[in-house]
């Protein structure tokens, strides 16, 4: 029986403006087949990397179009406008929650405007998938602030992308930031925060996913790619890695697509 896959972290269109990392929706359904995913769920890089708006609207009816897709409204304290388009999660169901980035988007979520932009946007919202920093010399999302919004709203589902992001340390900031993950898991994770696996290392270093699970938990982990980089290879790698896991199927399972339906209020 084929492997049930819902993959939470994907975009569509031109991350970073790079040709190679550009994915149109009939690409990443092409993507999808190849490498076993049956449902991805979408921000438009547009939004993250140009016109919040303009990419909102291209997303939207890119999912009226393709069956595979669910998808986030990106919305962002530098562009506040940008909350007109949570109309989008009442006029088109397959819009599931929202996508905040504050790295591309140029703002410290601890800054308390920021800070309490986005507590105000999570109040109104299912859930929210958050970018958390993941680039050198940036720290502007870290895991500790997302799992305090988490904790704020018990009722917003929240996922805190990129296995909670990189060291932020400028001479070698090259491993994901397990501390950052320990430290808040120790402090008892909240029932509404999630970690995605979208993290470029754990293709380097694969017992890294082992290490995350431990310490969070299979209730807690959630698969996500950050496609349309590097393609379907690898999201096919993601799911080798889940699939050697130490653990039972049950807990690759919940990683794999039952958590996320959880997460999105679907079932595949």
């Amino acid at each position: 029986m084929k492997q049930k896959i819902i993959d939470i972290h994907g975009h569509l269109g031109n991350i970073n403006f790079v040709p190679f990392w550009a994915a149109d929706a009939d690409k990443l359904t092409q993507y999808c087949q190849e490498s076993g995913v049956d449902k991805l769920c979408l921000s438009a890089s547009r939004s993250i990397m140009y016109d919040v708006r303009e990419g909102n609207a291209e997303l939207d009816a890119a999912l009226k179009t393709h069956e595979t897709f669910y998808g986030y409204v990106v919305v962002s304290p530098t562009f506040p406008e940008s909350v007109k388009d949570l109309a989008y999660l009442k006029t088109n169901k397959k819009f599931r929650g929202i996508k905040i980035h504050p790295d591309y988007h140029g703002y410290a979520l601890s800054t308390p405007s920021n800070f309490r932009f986005v507590d105000a946007v999570l109040k109104k919202v299912p859930m929210a998938l958050f970018h958390c920093s993941c680039m050198p010399g940036s720290g502007n999302s870290p895991l500790a602030v997302i799992a305090e919004l988490a904790r704020r709203n018990p009722k917003t589902k929240i996922v805190a992308a990129h296995a909670g992001g990189l060291y932020q340390n400028g001479n070698y900031p090259f491993f994901p930031n397990l501390d950052s993950l320990e430290c808040v898991a120790d402090k008892g994770l909240p029932k509404n925060l999630w970690i995605d696996t979208a993290h470029y290392l754990l293709y380097a270093y694969p017992t890294i996913l082992q290490k995350m699970v431990n310490i969070a938990g299979a209730d807690h982990i959630v698969f996500g790619t950050d496609a349309p980089l590097q393609g379907p290879m690898q999201m096919r790698f993601m799911a080798e890695l889940v699939e050697s896991l130490d653990n039972s199927q049950a807990d690759k399972d919940k990683i794999f697509y039952k958590n996320a339906e959880k997460i999105l209020g679907v079932k595949l």
